[in-house]
């Protein structure tokens, strides 16, 4: 074999896991909302779940996360609403409604 074809083979290897390394990872976006309003809700967390990769919404409610590509679901949460999730499969965009939590406390001892 000639040192051009070693480089060259060589260099396609390279590539090849350079690409694979940069596709494990994938980008979700969306909204959180309250289900009883439809308003957004900022400051919401958003987590893979069995991980430690998350985040948070921002004002108008909205979210970006790179998730792993063995990720399943994403979790949601904030606190008066129930946790909720989603399923993202294939989906690159998901908005959830989060139901508010009926359960209140009945007195505070301070």
């Amino acid at each position: 074999m000639t040192m051009k074809r070693k480089l060259l083979l060589i260099l396609c290897i390279s590539l090849t896991a350079l690409v694979q390394a940069f596709a494990q990872n994938r980008t979700i976006t969306g909204t959180v909302t309250g289900k009883d309003d439809n308003l957004p809700i900022p400051g919401a967390s958003v987590t893979v779940p069995g991980t430690q990769v998350g985040t948070q919404t921002n004002d108008y409610g909205k979210f970006t996360i790179k998730v792993p590509a063995s990720a399943k679901s994403l979790a949601f949460s904030f606190v008066g609403y129930k946790r909720a999730t989603a399923d993202i499969s294939t989906a690159d965009v998901i908005n959830i409604s989060l139901e508010t939590n009926a359960s209140q406390l009945k007195e505070v001892v301070v």
